[in-house]
């Protein structure tokens, strides 16, 4: 069923102990696998396969699989034989490997579904989407606690469940914004109270009494720098050369399957060739549109999320949301609209610095550093986003960006 569904292709995710869904193999290979290590048992429906779910199945066999993805990655990068070339690889992959393998510990002595990291990611997912309070959490987590055996690994509290997690947690940046989306407080901004564009306050002000409450920010915006998490990316073996994966698979017959197929891709091969000549070099896309996090609670409440998308890698995962990279969590209560380029800054910082100059990176796949660069390809948005991004107009007699420019001309 699974290699039927897969195509024309004989490569078919691997759903045994070792590989977890993770790694995707012949199919000859799979077989082998199965047969030597054995099926993961959290993998009951085959839905990675195609296989329909059944409503009797429940979310946590699925649920789990995700789960493991975070800290897997870090896994990855430090699982094969460490080179004496990557510098201060061998202290900080003995220190990954200890955290990894804590990780992997069963959840109690015999135990063969969960994990001590799938149940932590698990009871933290049903507290996120319950919105349990911290106080109730905790007394879900002491309860459940004391009805496992005594030796089991799950964290007693909130605050130890969180300090486990954030050892895989690249982390993010809290960049103090101006309440009215004049400037980022950061640079020659950093040490200001208010905004040198409206006068603003930094701090938050209470409408009420006009009392400034020093040290709580009026608005903030989190940034998750890119650099780190494409050096992990290419820390990982099977990550690294999926990133390649696009350099052998052109389209020999004329039809689009991959964005390497695109006439984009292909303009900037032949504008800078010396970019285009190293396949680790990555191509981008950025999505960004505003969406309510409260569902129905405040209907007016709009957060913009920026998310980079990694087209070197295969069509099948190009799209998964892990591979998804959140970069930038423009906060609401209302849209940024033209003014998103001041909320931009810092990611196109990065950009611009990983087009020009590059950065170091170790390439755990052919084990070697090299210099990696990047490319923004182009944009996803809905019309509207779009001129926010862009600065164009999409109102009015101008309104079109393909034949605007055309209008004006001949006018």
């Amino acid at each position: 069923m699974a290699k039927k569904n897969s195509g024309d292709s004989d490569i078919i995710v691997c759903p045994c102990r070792d590989c977890g869904n993770l790694r995707h193999k012949h199919c000859d290979i799979v077989f082998d696998h199965l047969v030597m290590r054995g099926m993961d048992r959290t993998y009951t429906t085959w839905v990675l396969h195609r296989e329909h779910r059944s409503a009797s199945v429940q979310y946590n066999d699925i649920e789990i699989l995700e789960s493991y993805q975070m800290y897997k990655d870090v896994h990855f990068q430090y699982d094969n034989v460490v080179e004496p070339t990557h510098e201060g690889q061998g202290e900080q992959g003995a220190e990954f490997a200890n955290l990894v393998e804590d990780a992997e510990t069963p959840l109690y002595p015999g135990c063969k579904k969960y994990t001590k990291m799938s149940a932590t990611i698990t009871l933290f997912k049903h507290k996120a989407t319950n919105g349990l309070s911290e106080k109730s959490f905790n007394e879900l987590l002491e309860i459940i606690h004391d009805m496992l055996p005594q030796d089991n690994t799950l964290p007693e509290s909130l605050y130890s469940m969180k300090k486990f997690l954030k050892t895989f947690d690249l982390g993010y940046e809290r960049i103090h914004a101006c309440a009215n989306d004049c400037c980022l407080f950061r640079k020659e901004f950093e040490h200001m109270d208010s905004c040198p564009k409206c006068g603003s306050s930094r701090w938050k002000v209470d409408q009420r009494t006009e009392k400034v409450h020093h040290g709580v920010p009026a608005k903030v915006l989190r940034y998750f720098p890119i650099i780190p998490r494409l050096q992990r990316m290419f820390g990982s073996p099977e990550k690294a050369e999926q990133l390649i994966w696009h350099s052998t698979h052109q389209s020999q017959d004329n039809k689009m399957r991959h964005p390497i197929d695109s006439l984009a891709w292909s303009t900037i091969n032949n504008n800078w060739p010396c970019f285009a000549s190293d396949p680790r070099n990555l191509r981008f896309g950025l999505a960004s549109d505003g969406f309510n996090p409260f569902q129905n609670l405040s209907s007016r409440y709009s957060c913009w999320p920026v998310i980079l998308v990694t087209y070197n890698l295969p069509p099948w995962i190009c799209m998964s949301k892990e591979n998804l990279m959140l970069t930038l969590l423009i906060p609401g209560p209302k849209q940024p609209g033209n003014d998103i380029d001041v909320y931009l800054q810092p990611l196109v910082e990065d950009l611009k610095e990983l087009w020009s100059n590059g950065v170091r990176v170790y390439d755990a796949y052919s084990k070697s550093m090299f210099n990696l660069k990047a490319v923004l390809m182009w944009t996803i948005n809905d019309f509207p986003a779009y001129g926010n991004v862009s600065g164009y107009s999409t109102k009015g007699k101008f309104a079109c960006p393909v034949c605007g420019a055309e209008i004006l001309h001949d006018g």
